[in-house]
């Protein structure tokens, strides 16, 4: 038996049949009884076939779930993927700009080191001539001191 018929307005069908072909028929006539056979066919067939499309509409959904699921898992691992690349791209470049720095202060060493090392030279030279002048010129009055003194 159908879930929810709505029952036929029996007096409607026969009064619409009289207008329209001018003919008159009897609630108890055989004709009655086929448009409610019909009806009763009809309603079955539209209660199977929305049952087939509600059972199809689910396994779309559940599909379209499925598929939503294996997207967002493979959408996760080519994101992960990526992040990978770009933390490895990262560190190379942080690397790479670590010896670039390192070798800009080698060069700022050496710039520095060159002019002090010549300075140092220099200061060292003079300091160096300043004493053997020194050493020259206090050593002349001692020479004339040294050979006055009497041997033995």
């Amino acid at each position: 038996m159908p879930k929810s018929i709505d029952p036929i307005d029996v007096q409607k069908l026969i009064a619409e049949v009289a207008a329209r072909h001018n003919l008159f028929l009897k609630p108890s006539d055989p004709a009655i009884a086929l448009v409610t056979m019909n009806y009763l066919v009809f309603n079955d067939a539209m209660e199977k076939a929305s049952a087939g499309i509600h059972e199809t509409i689910a396994e779309f959904n559940t599909s379209y779930e499925k598929a939503e699921r294996r997207a967002g898992t493979i959408l996760a691992q080519e994101v992960k993927e990526s992040a990978v690349q770009m933390r490895q791209g990262l560190q190379s470049d942080i690397h790479a700009a670590g010896l670039q720095a390192r070798e800009y202060v080698h060069l700022v060493n050496e710039a520095h080191r060159h002019p002090a090392l010549i300075r140092w030279s220099a200061i060292g030279l003079l300091v160096g001539a300043a004493l053997f002048a020194g050493g020259v010129w206090v050593g002349r009055p001692c020479q004339e001191f040294c050979v006055n003194i009497p041997v033995g």
